[in-house]
């Protein structure tokens, strides 16, 4: 069941992820599915720094090791989504240059 159950959700979160990226569909499309990957992973990511928080007092270690998780994938969800949905697009093909004379 759980496998199950984690294929249907990485299926889903995929296919949201990439759609919301894609530049063809309607604006109206684009940023609910947006605003869903911006809150799925941002809960995600406040509900470890709650959990580093809650146990501060208890277990030290445990709450650093939560902390320094919470923060690596905090910067690499803020890398994942400029490089997903600010970064420049070329009709060429060519990601290094916006040039259209190739």
């Amino acid at each position: 069941m759980d496998i199950l159950f984690e294929f249907f959700l990485e299926l889903i979160v995929d296919g949201v992820i990439e759609t919301s990226g894609n530049k063809k569909l309607s604006r109206w499309i684009r940023y609910p599915l947006i605003a869903l990957v911006v809150l799925f992973f941002g809960a995600v990511i406040a509900l470890i720094f709650y959990l580093a928080l809650g146990l501060s007092s208890d277990e030290p270690v445990a709450s650093v090791i939560l902390l320094s998780l919470g923060l690596l994938l905090l910067v690499g969800t803020v890398l994942k989504f400029r490089k997903l949905y600010f970064a420049k697009r070329s009709d060429n093909g060519s990601e290094a240059t916006n040039d259209k004379r190739a």
